[in-house]
């Protein structure tokens, strides 16, 4: 499963409200005190360019330093209405799908890649009686195999009387020859 390493030190403030908002919501992780284990240190500074900046948290592979709780929700999938998590793949239709839905509608999801991790791929097989079935979400652990956009609507209380949606790049301007008009937007909701 999802290993979570917290790098840190009890006397820490940011320390303890890491850990509080990750027990609060059920999120497992391992806590290295770096005043204990001299090589904890030596990776914290490491990944921090020298600097013994903590909470570090490594989760699958990636380092957040000192990440706040909307950061944290983010990353996890936490929600008001429960812990999201996508098990899907980067090249399937119906993954691409499901994470562009939860984008848009302001979801925070945890996306696993079930080519990335063996241990996702046979999560995926013990959800689906022995079927790689993707996309396969778990919303407060509870899963749903390939759930259309509808059902999501219906599972995470997403009020479709506000419509918005999230691209990559708008470019608003006053014509072919009026360069000086264009801006810029990435990654905003309008």
């Amino acid at each position: 499963m999802t290993e979570i390493l917290l790098y840190g030190a009890d006397w820490c403030p940011d320390c303890r409200r890491a850990k509080t908002y990750l027990k609060e919501n059920n999120i497992e992780f391992t806590f290295v005190d770096v005043d204990l284990d001299k090589e904890a240190t030596a990776k914290v500074e490491a990944i921090n360019n020298g600097k013994r900046i903590i909470p570090t948290l490594i989760i699958r592979g990636k380092s957040y330093t000192n990440p706040n709780n909307v950061e944290l929700a983010s990353v996890l999938g936490i929600n008001e209405v429960g812990n999201v998590q996508l098990f899907g793949a980067d090249w399937c239709p119906d993954c691409r799908r499901a994470k562009r839905f939860l984008t848009d509608n302001g979801i925070n999801f945890d996306f696993i890649d079930v080519d990335q991790y063996d241990w996702a791929t046979k999560k995926v097989e013990e959800i689906n009686n022995g079927k790689r079935i993707i996309p396969t979400i778990l919303i407060d652990n509870v899963s749903y195999t390939n759930p259309d956009n509808v059902k999501l609507t219906e599972l995470l209380s997403i009020n479709v009387e506000k419509e918005h949606k999230v691209f990559d790049t708008i470019i608003i301007g006053g014509g072919a020859r009026r360069f000086n008009n264009i801006y810029l937007c990435t990654k905003r909701s309008f």
